[in-house]
């Protein structure tokens, strides 16, 4: 049976859909055991409706998104920085489409892989081979050089150790830290509700930040990697 794969695509837009081709191309020529499907992605536009149909409305964004606003966060205790983005909406709806592939996982009561539209597999994904011996949560499938800051320290520390593992630490201990990127991962119905329950309770963040270990530990990444991101690319996020 081939696990399901949503890809976060935005509809309308040339190079958004030529580069979720190259994903389902990729996921062909490597023989990947995956049913590849579009999630068209959440634009700033469509915010207030996304987020109503997922019954998350009236949730605050409690991330800083200037630099007056970076600091300690005394709720999770985690140290704050801003990102640069040119439109704060497109970080939003960033978030908004994977809280929309966490609520398929969690209505479906089916593991899922979540894939951007610039994911590339480089080598066959087979689930059965990660579901046998992973107890559940959240797996990291994405090598991290040209995702993730400090990818080379991310990437060092990794490759010490084939298969499963914990996320890595690359940076100190109360600063976010979590998968290489969100371009691609696999969830349980079990983690996607958690979550969907932390956005609940701390509010809304960019959903790399959200994904942390330090709020859960139990998120893994393993090696060799399954993909990596398409060169090129411009990203629809920080503009």
């Amino acid at each position: 049976m081939l696990m399901k794969a949503f890809i976060i695509s935005m509809i309308n837009n040339h190079e958004s859909t030529v580069a979720t081709r190259m994903v389902i191309q990729s996921i062909k020529e490597t023989g990947s055991k995956l049913e590849p499907i579009i999630l068209p992605a959440t634009i700033p536009d469509t915010i207030g409706t996304d987020i109503r149909d997922i019954g998350m409305s009236g949730i605050a964004w409690t991330y800083p998104i200037d630099v007056h606003q970076d600091g300690l966060d005394m709720k999770t205790g985690l140290r704050l920085t801003h990102y640069k983005t040119a439109n704060h909406s497109n970080r939003v709806a960033c978030l908004v489409s994977h809280m929309r592939a966490w609520m398929k996982a969690i209505d479906l009561d089916e593991t899922i892989v979540v894939l951007e539209h610039d994911a590339l597999f480089t080598r066959k994904f087979k689930p059965n081979g990660l579901t046998e011996i992973w107890k559940g949560g959240i797996i990291g499938l994405n090598n991290p050089i040209g995702a993730t800051r400090r990818a080379h320290i991310f990437d060092e520390q990794v490759k010490k150790t084939d298969g499963l593992q914990s996320v890595p630490s690359v940076d100190d201990w109360d600063i976010p830290q979590g998968l290489a990127g969100n371009s691609a991962y696999m969830i349980s119905p079990k983690a996607a509700k958690k979550l969907i329950d932390k956005v609940k309770e701390i509010g809304m963040w960019p959903n790399d930040a959200l994904m942390c270990k330090q709020m859960f530990p139990w998120m893994q990444v393993v090696y060799p990697y399954y993909t990596t991101i398409q060169k090129g690319l411009k990203s629809t996020t920080t503009q």
